[in-house]
């Protein structure tokens, strides 16, 4: 049945994510419900639902509570019946050349597709089966980097843009590279489309460069910014349980994936990406 009961928010860090309790995710959510959740999504940047049991339709139901599944574009990790959902399954992974696996996520802090022109609003990832030790995934409160800047450094930040194209340590499918070949341009500094609040937004690796300046400079410059403004007051690190649900608002936070575990013991996580707006 639907669940009548205001959910219940509880602050996961001083500055970064809401434990969301009170909501079955496979049952349907009232219009009010969804409401909440939004706002409370862009007031908290991470929320965080335990002990979910999501077919992976219902998954999609949960997922567009927040904005119409958008396709992601590593063709090779799509749920063959459900290709909105990304399969991200560690004993999956494709080699590097030196044999090491490639565990998606894990290269450096990102926030995910902003090779898209409208890059997604928010990622859900929801944890089948995690490995006993390691496995986790770091998000960080890029509106609260921001606001701890220098007012020198906020504004010279805000005239830059980057410059976004599909990652080169990912192999790509020809298709996928020919279809999201197009580079998208957005704000280093990024509006929320919520709240008016300002945040730190880009993607190092898939940033080719920042416009104006030499792709070398411009990765060093993305990469000093990050260890700037990376602290752990704006992070929460999530120790993943099977039944794990999180939602990340993409337009202002980074995450990581930590590749601390052995990838034959299983991570297995279904992602769906939902659609978003323009940067601006």
């Amino acid at each position: 049945g639907t669940s009548t009961a205001t959910p219940a928010l509880t602050p996961l860090t001083g500055t970064i994510g809401a434990l969301v309790e009170g909501v079955d995710l496979s049952s349907p959510i009232k219009r009010q419900t969804e409401q909440f959740l939004n706002d409370a999504l862009a007031a908290h940047v991470v929320l965080l639902f335990r002990n979910q049991t999501l077919r992976p339709d219902r998954l999609l139901k949960a997922a567009s509570i927040f904005g119409p599944p958008m396709e992601q574009h590593y063709s090779q990790y799509r749920m063959p019946e459900f290709p909105t959902i990304g399969v991200l399954s560690s004993r999956d992974a494709e080699l590097r050349p030196d044999g090491r696996p490639i565990l998606l996520g894990t290269e450096s802090w990102h926030t995910d597709h902003t090779n898209h022109a409208r890059p997604p609003k928010a990622t859900i990832l929801y944890a089948l089966s995690v490995p006993p030790r390691g496995g986790d995934t770091s998000f960080a409160n890029m509106r609260e980097a921001y606001a701890r800047l220098p007012d020198d450094q906020k504004s010279s930040l805000g005239y830059l843009r980057t410059v976004n194209t599909l990652d080169t340590h990912v192999p790509a499918r020809n298709a996928d590279r020919k279809k999201y070949a197009t580079p998208a341009i957005h704000p280093l500094v990024r509006t929320h489309p919520d709240n008016g609040t300002k945040a730190l937004y880009f993607h190092p690796t898939k940033a080719k460069r920042i416009d104006g300046l030499p792709t070398t400079d411009s990765r060093e410059f993305l990469e000093r910014l990050l260890d700037q403004v990376i602290e752990p007051e704006i992070v929460y690190r999530h120790n993943w349980q099977p039944g794990d649900v999180i939602i990340c608002d993409n337009r202002a936070a980074l995450h990581q994936a930590h590749a601390d575990y052995d990838p034959a013991e299983g991570r297995l996580l279904h992602r769906v990406i939902v659609e978003g707006d323009v940067p601006i």
